[in-house]
């Protein structure tokens, strides 16, 4: 049985889940794919998921999260 998708977070959201900005939380979706855009001028959504990873500053679980190992240095903005 697959498991139940989450709804996606608002920027404004994910932003108070994580104690970060709006703005942080935008730039983290570019550069660690943790959320997508329908169209350039559409806003955010974000993967719960993928936003707890990035967060708590966990590469190993952003690079299970994204199926990749090419990872590095979480934080540095």
């Amino acid at each position: 049985m697959k498991a139940e998708q989450q709804k996606p977070l608002t920027l404004q959201q994910a932003a108070g889940i994580a104690g970060v900005s709006p703005d942080t939380v935008a730039r983290w979706c570019k550069r660690y794919g943790i959320g997508k855009q329908l169209h350039p001028k559409a806003p955010w959504r974000v993967d719960a998921e993928g936003l707890a990873a990035v967060a708590a500053g966990d590469a190993n679980a952003l690079e299970a999260y994204r199926g990749t190992t090419a990872v590095t240095n979480i934080g540095e903005a």
